[in-house]
Parts: structure tokens; C-alpha cells; sequence
């Protein structure tokens, strides 16, 4: 399912659901972005990939947001950024930041930023 257009080259973003060691996610990546096994049987970036922009659903995790939807990621791709709601450790507190999109990591969180 195409989300919307890679916020550096253009591409379309693409909607992949994939089952990561037993867990099930989906991955949001540039139709260029395209990864492969190298000798070492690691996921690498091809030889004719032209764009890095790959974000996995559960990227957030460390923040106890469980997923983030495809609804997200579109707004995110439409308007480059999105306020998203992240809980403190023990999954007491709870806050909103804003996430926009980041060439080397696929989002970031501005810590920095209040979201009114």
C-alpha cells in the first residue's frame, strides 16, 4: 500500500507488514530504498539503492507507543511532521512530541519542542 512521497527523493512509501522475531510490524520505506544479504547474511543497502528512508512501526517503542499506524505515517509524509503521544517508563506520564522525518534514523523526536 502506498502511503504517500518519500520526503527526499520522491519516491512512493511503501507499507510492508513483516514478522521480525516473532513479532509483527510494519515497515514504511522508500520504493528505493531497497536492501539485500550481503556474505555476512546481514541486511544491507543495495548496490542500485538510491534513498535510506525506512522506518519500522515499532520504532517508538522505548517510549511505550506500541506502533506507529500507517494513518501516522501518512500525515507525517503529507505534512512533515506529526505530534505523537509517549509515555514515561513505568507507562505513567504521559506526553506529546512532535516526530518529523530524518534522513539517517527515518524519524526523530524534537525533544526540544512543546507541542500546544
Amino acid at each position: 500500500m502506498t502511503l504517500g512521497k518519500c520526503p527526499y527523493c520522491g519516491g512512493a512509501v511503501i507499507s510492508q507488514k513483516l514478522t521480525i522475531q516473532g513479532q509483527k510490524v510494519n515497515l514504511y520505506a522508500c520504493e528505493h530504498a531497497k536492501k539485500e544479504r550481503d556474505v555476512n547474511d546481514d541486511y544491507v543497502f543495495s548496490s542500485d539503492a538510491s534513498c535510506r528512508f525506512r522506518v519500522y512501526s515499532n520504532t517508538f517503542l522505548r517510549w511505550n507507543k506500541r506502533s506507529l499506524s500507517e494513518y501516522e505515517m501518512k500525515q507525517l509524509l503529507n505534512e512533515g511532521q506529526i505530534a505523537v503521544r509517549l509515555h514515561g517508563r513505568k507507562g505513567t506520564g504521559e506526553y506529546f512530541k512532535y516526530v518529523i522525518p530524518d534522513p539517517e534514523y527515518g524519524v526523530s523526536i524534537l525533544w526540544d519542542t512543546e507541542v500546544a
